[in-house]
């Protein structure tokens, strides 16, 4: 999730960067501004998501029997922010950063429920101030007088004027430009424009490009607004005037709505944009802002997910295989490792599949020939063979990943018994026989330096024998064992245990197979 956030963010940058060039473009033109930055930010909330989830179905152009292919977009990108970023924090080789993961949905649902709060608690608090203003017709426009608010545009589905009660002492030509500036806004539908802008906000309120363009797309409505009073016949000088009176008197914020007043440093460069006169060579100015921001565009469009078909060196698998659901059927199933307490889910979802292990998340796999397939996140990390005769469901499933290992089709119902006897024992909470007297034997050997190796498994052993020197020279620096207390069953099954030493406190976790061998076997200090 985290890097999914990073890329959206890298994305909406680029987009926002490309709404830049092009209101650059359009100014040099005498075009209005505002419909880029709302481009924009549709964009930077539909672009990275289309990417990375959606799949196109081609229609067969020639042989009927052959298998429509679906056609991922996240395959069609090729510029990677970069491979090696992605890679380090893929979760199936760096589990930690499923724990940050978790903090990043929840912080991202807690900040969506806090903006729709505040727009709730603005809503409502406009609508209660507003039927203490005096509703008054000012040159031929309804208004609403309020005490310290305003010249601004208020309302969603009927919006009208409401101006300060300091304005009523202004001349005529002051007046007039405050209301056409406003009536301008309304009939353009600025005020519903701006506020649907701002909901679509609550989407991804992590996305600090987003409020960026938001903030560029308020300016650009004001700056459009301008042109139009103009276009009407107002003096250019004489609105000017006006809009550094009203930007004198800053009124009191009534939340997101379509205002005259704006920062000092906008409000002069909206007076210079009105008075720029066009540069003689402003259509090469437009045709090159144009391009930077086409260019961009294109560039945002081409930047590879995290979830993109990602080698160890970056590049994107070729002669990947789309095999139809016929196909696919024979490899689904429950598959068991020999004795061990983990067994291995394999899934179809339409022309997709997937492996699960016990305790870790589902895991899209991509095929390179009928049998043989790499895990799509990261073909070089792993790989399975299935073994099947003819059109047969397979009876094995090979698996590569640090070292080849081969597991053997369970029946369904066993395998569906497994799953729910794992989440009752994790439900209830209770130790596995056996796990505290295998656990204490192996804080005797981890000090004597002469593990039992055949209490182990074959892979366990392997790791123990490589790593036996430094288990053995921690256990040193620990001192003896004080006291061992069981402290939960973990996702995959494993009993954790505390354990108190004389000079210091690991958690240790252990996994037994069928025949009370250790399968699993692992520690962390606190």
């Amino acid at each position: 999730m985290i890097v999914w956030m990073a890329y959206v963010i890298t994305v909406s940058l680029l987009l926002g960067i490309a709404a830049l060039a092009a209101e650059q473009s359009a100014r040099a033109s005498g075009s209005r501004t505002r419909w880029y930055w709302l481009a924009a930010i549709l964009a930077s909330l539909l672009v990275p998501t289309v990417i990375a989830s959606v799949s196109v179905q081609l229609p067969r152009l020639t042989n009927t029997r052959t298998v429509e292919e679906v056609f991922a977009l996240r395959d069609s990108t090729h510029i990677a922010l970069p491979p090696q970023t992605w890679k380090s924090v893929n979760p199936v080789e760096n589990p930690s950063w499923r724990a940050l993961d978790h903090w990043a949905v929840g912080l991202w649902i807690a900040g969506s429920t806090l903006m729709l709060a505040v727009l709730a608690a603005n809503g409502t608090q406009l609508y209660r101030r507003r039927k203490k203003w005096q509703r008054t017709t000012m040159l031929g426009a309804e208004v609403h007088v309020a005490a310290d608010i305003g010249p601004a545009v208020v309302g969603f589905l009927s919006p009208t004027i409401v101006v300060p009660a300091w304005l009523l002492q202004s001349d005529q030509i002051a007046l007039a430009g405050v209301i056409a500036h406003e009536k301008a806004h309304i009939k353009a539908g600025d005020p519903q424009l701006f506020a649907i802008t701002l909901c679509l906000l609550v989407f991804m309120p992590w996305n600090l490009p987003l409020w960026w363009q938001l903030k560029r797309l308020r300016h650009a409505i004001e700056v459009d607004c301008d042109a139009r009073v103009l276009a009407g016949g107002l003096d250019a000088t004489t609105y000017s005037e006006t809009l550094l009176a009203v930007g004198e008197r800053q009124s009191a914020y009534i939340g997101a709505v379509a205002a005259m007043s704006e920062s000092p440093s906008l409000l002069e460069l909206r007076i210079k944009i009105m008075n720029r006169k066009p540069a003689r060579s402003w259509r090469l100015t437009a045709a090159a802002m144009g391009c930077v921001s086409v260019t961009l565009v294109a560039v945002a469009a081409q930047v590879s997910p995290p979830n993109a078909q990602l080698t160890a060196t970056g590049d994107i698998p070729q002669n990947t295989l789309t095999l139809g659901p016929d196909v696919l059927d024979r490899y689904t199933g429950y598959y068991k490792l020999g004795d061990s307490p983990a067994i291995c889910v394999v899934t179809r979802s339409g022309t997709r599949l997937f492996v699960k292990l016990t305790g870790e998340d589902n895991q899209e796999v991509s095929a390179t020939t009928p049998t043989h397939f790499v895990l799509k996140l990261n073909p070089a990390a792993a790989s399975a063979d299935f073994i099947t005769s003819g059109s047969s469901p397979a009876t094995e499933m090979r698996t590569h990943f640090g070292g080849d290992l081969t597991w053997q089709r369970m029946d369904d119902a066993a395998g569906r018994k497994f799953e729910a006897d794992l989440a009752t024992r994790i439900q209830n909470n209770i130790p596995s026989p056996g796990t505290e007297v295998a656990l204490r034997a192996v804080l005797e050997w981890e000090l004597s330096g002469t593990p039992d190796y055949h209490t182990l498994s074959p892979v366990l052993a392997e790791s123990v024998r490589a790593h036996i020197k430094d288990a053995q020279s921690l256990r040193a620096t620990l001192g003896s064992v004080q006291s061992v207390q069981f402290q939960g069953v973990g996702p995959i099954g494993y009993d954790s245990y505390l354990v108190k030493f004389e000079k210091g406190v690991r958690v240790y976790r252990i996994l037994l197979d069928s025949n009370g061998i250790i399968d699993r076997l692992s520690s962390q200090g606190l």
